[in-house]
């Protein structure tokens, strides 16, 4: 027997997707921490990455197959990642002090962009049922 039944989810390709972003993040920071193990301050920039693990996850529920809902929330989390990136290099002058209203006009986005995804994507299989 099959583990996956291609045939009766759509998607599954998904969250397959998802399932090897997490596998490459965790070699990607496994490979750099013992590549680094011996100096502190390198491990410690490390950390300045991890928005761009947000980065790709939203990129993978923006990618087909996906529903309006799903999109919108990739979207917010691909805007939420550079936001915390932009914000800890300081660039434009930007820190987490002066630019949290960003925050805000990202969640409004979401919620004006929501219900206008959801009528250019199909819905789900189980949601129609």
């Amino acid at each position: 027997m099959n583990c996956i039944d291609r045939g009766t989810d759509p998607y599954s390709a998904q969250r397959q997707r998802r399932q090897i972003i997490w596998g490459v993040t965790l070699i990607a920071f496994g490979v750099a921490y013992l590549l680094q193990r011996d100096d502190d301050a390198a491990v410690a920039r490390l950390w300045q990455y991890w928005p761009w693990v947000l980065v790709a996850f939203g990129i993978n529920n923006m990618l087909p197959p996906t529903d309006g809902r799903r999109c919108v929330d990739g979207l917010s989390q691909v805007l939420f990642g550079a936001w915390f990136y932009v914000t800890m290099e300081g660039w434009w002058g930007l820190t987490f002090r002066n630019s949290w209203p960003l925050l805000i006009i990202v969640g409004g986005l979401g919620m004006v962009l929501q219900p206008l995804a959801t009528r250019w994507f199909p819905r789900r299989q189980e949601e129609q049922s």
